[in-house]
Parts: C-alpha cells; sequence; structure tokens
C-alpha cells in the first residue's frame, strides 16, 4: 500500500512537469485577454492574420511587455518567435509619425517582403476598445511593398517592424540578361570612344 501511493505520488510529479513541454511556445505566460478583436481590414493591403486588440501600449522595453509582445507573437499564424534580446533591433524601426499624402501610411524606410510581422499602439481605437496594441502579419510575397496604410489612423501612437522577408535572389537567365546588357552598353561605349578619338586626332 506505502509503495502504491508512492508510484503514484511519483508518477503525478512526472506528469506536472511534463506538461509545459507538451505545451510548446504557445503556453502563453503573461498576456491578457484581447478587450477587443483585431481588425484585419484595418490596413491596406489587408493582415493575413492579427493578434489583439490588447490592452494599454505593450509594445515597449518593459520586461513584461517584452514577454507579453513574445506571447502575442506567437498567436499569429505561423511558426514564428520573437527574441527578446532583439529588442534595440526592434526599437531601431519605431515610426511615430504616419507619412503619405494623406497622412495614413506606416513607413518603416525598407521594402517588406514576404511574412512581415509589425506591431503597433493606438491610444483610441474606434469602437469601445480604447487604449490597444496589436500585431499584424502580411504576406508581401516577392513582389514587396514599401509601406501599409491604415484606413483609420484614430489614435495612432506608434509602430515597430518585428520582422520582414529579404529581396528575391534573380533567376540565372535574369542574371544572364543583366550581365548581356551591361556588356552591351561597355560594348557600345568603347566603340563610341574610338570613333571619337578618330574625329578629333
Amino acid at each position: 500500500m506505502k509503495y502504491s501511493l508512492l508510484a503514484s505520488f511519483v508518477a503525478g510529479i512526472a506528469l506536472a512537469t511534463a506538461s509545459p513541454a507538451i505545451a510548446g511556445k504557445r503556453n502563453i505566460q503573461t498576456l491578457d485577454a484581447p478587450v477587443a478583436p483585431c481588425d484585419l481590414g484595418l490596413t491596406t493591403p489587408d493582415a493575413s492574420d492579427c493578434a489583439g486588440y490588447y490592452s494599454g501600449n505593450l509594445i515597449n522595453g518593459s520586461p513584461t511587455d517584452l514577454q507579453n509582445q513574445a506571447d502575442a507573437i506567437a498567436l499569429l499564424d505561423g511558426d514564428f518567435e520573437f527574441d527578446t534580446s532583439t529588442w534595440a533591433d526592434v526599437e531601431a524601426t519605431r515610426v511615430l509619425t504616419l507619412t503619405g499624402t494623406d497622412g495614413n501610411q506606416i513607413d518603416f524606410g525598407t521594402t517588406l517582403f514576404g511574412e512581415t510581422i509589425i506591431g503597433a499602439h493606438f491610444g483610441n481605437v474606434s469602437g469601445p476598445a480604447g487604449n490597444v496594441s496589436v500585431f499584424w502579419l502580411f504576406d508581401f510575397g516577392t513582389e514587396g511593398a514599401s509601406f501599409i496604410t491604415l484606413d483609420d489612423v484614430q489614435g495612432f501612437s506608434n509602430a515597430v517592424l518585428y520582422t520582414t522577408g529579404t529581396p528575391p535572389v534573380p533567376e540565372p537567365g535574369t542574371w544572364a540578361m543583366m550581365l548581356l546588357g551591361f556588356g552591351a552598353a561597355g560594348y557600345a561605349m568603347r566603340r563610341n570612344r574610338r570613333r571619337w578619338i578618330r574625329q578629333t586626332a
């Protein structure tokens, strides 16, 4: 009987310690429930997924909010992780002012390719949500995009770029055409130079 109780106790401890490993990275530790569902159509182009709206400004460097950001990004549709040690790099992308002729573009000054994660804080969004943060996932493909447009700028405070893809590598045929073009331009320049030398001699 003693051995049976001891075995049950040991098995219970083993099960309890194994549970977090089963949960994996989607075991959210600190993130509160969203105060409102995020809007995939708030931007042009539309986001393919979003996490939020979460109460307050989660897009800062405090230890709790760094973990909140990591937890929110882990909820996006894909296998994404935010390494909180790279916050300085993310912080360097911060946009505080909207640009464009209509003052509604978030522009990070770089072309965005493929799967791209952007976080934004709004001091007051449309509807009852209030002061919130949202995390968007976009897929800009190989064509890329220079900016995203907010369809409603109410309360925009700031945005950060967590990750984006790299420009596509040109196909071998494209490289061949480029080299052929450079060669032809060089040949034409050399030929014109010889003709000019003969005419001035």
